[in-house]
């Protein structure tokens, strides 16, 4: 789970949104691919999701400069149909084609009550919360995955989680009423254990580990990433091994808006009454302790660490660029 950072510092929301946009600009990004991709990382520091927030930015930086990633991709759409379509990264940040993904599953969801677009060929997306998020804006339900393109080939005599290809993240938004925590189920699909673990408790990592292949193959399979132009053995940028599916559907096609929102309002005061897991603090459904942090860090800055501030100042030197908070 993530957990606020012990040390570190507190940053305004729009400081560090200006800072994370002028290294990407400086990288050089397009300007608007360099807006973007701040406005993303600091949304997902809102929510409190540290291990994919500003912490990662240098990691972007470097796979520009390295070339295992596209600066400035050209989005191609493979497919398209009245629901659906399915879309090439051109080798970017996932971030890019994965926003441009759920905008038009959104419009479809609006048009036809259902939106679906995969996307292949891309760096990492980052968290799939803050897609499912777009759609919750819009009183949509939202559902994300990412996976990654398939290995070349697998070794049989290791275990059925090499074939898991990382970590494949799974996000799923209902939303509520105003001013009320949505359900936003925003979660790695895997659980890293030894073999002790899984022969303590099997059935938590076969269940994972069946999640994280649904994940990869409606991200991949489905979008395409067997076919020739997409063989990670011969793609130009190394880095674009991943994939993502993107969904939006329009609560009224189903039931009254109003009322799906007034139960979901219920359902999740009503749970944040029980009694907690143990070993934690609350019992809130997922969304809700995210949603709280939001409204704080809003208020009062985001914790950034101590280590994500300094790659942001190593950056901003090298970069030549003034750090807000010296």
């Amino acid at each position: 789970m993530n957990v606020p950072p012990k040390n570190g510092i507190r940053v305004p929301v729009e400081d560090l949104r200006g800072l994370v946009c002028a290294i990407y600009e400086a990288v050089p990004l397009p300007v608007a691919h360099a807006r973007l991709i701040a406005d993303l990382l600091v949304d997902t520091e809102l929510r409190g999701v540290v291990s994919h927030g500003v912490m990662q930015v240098e990691r972007y930086v470097r796979s520009f400069q390295v070339g295992r990633a596209n600066p400035d991709p050209t989005i191609r759409v493979l497919h398209e149909g009245p629901a659906t379509a399915a879309l090439n990264g051109d080798g970017g940040l996932g971030m890019i084609v994965a926003t441009q993904a759920m905008q038009m599953a959104i419009a479809r969801a609006k048009e036809l009550g259902v939106g679906v677009v995969t996307t292949v060929y891309h760096d990492h997306l980052g968290s799939s919360g803050k897609y499912v998020r777009m759609a919750l804006r819009e009183d949509l339900i939202g559902i994300s995955l990412s996976g990654r393109s398939a290995a070349p080939s697998y070794d049989r005599a290791n275990s059925i989680r090499a074939s898991i290809q990382g970590s494949p993240p799974l996000a799923f938004g209902m939303p509520s009423g105003p001013g009320r925590p949505n359900f936003l189920l925003d979660y790695a699909s895997h659980f890293v254990a030894d073999d002790e673990d899984v022969r303590r408790n099997p059935a938590v990592f076969v269940k994972a580990t069946g999640m994280s292949h649904v994940a990869n193959i409606l991200s991949g399979t489905l979008g395409g990433q067997m076919l020739p132009e997409f063989d990670r053995r011969t793609t130009r940028f190394q880095g674009a091994d991943q994939s993502g599916f993107h969904m939006a559907l329009d609560v009224s096609r189903f039931t009254s808006p109003d009322a799906f929102k007034a139960d979901m309002d219920d359902l999740m005061a009503e749970t944040a009454k029980m009694q907690p897991l143990p070993g934690l603090s609350d019992a809130g459904l997922p969304g809700q302790r995210a949603w709280g942090k939001e409204a704080d860090y809003r208020e009062n800055g985001i914790p950034v660490s101590a280590k994500a501030v300094t790659s942001l100042e190593g950056l901003a030197r090298e970069f030549a660029l003034p750090v807000p908070w010296a």
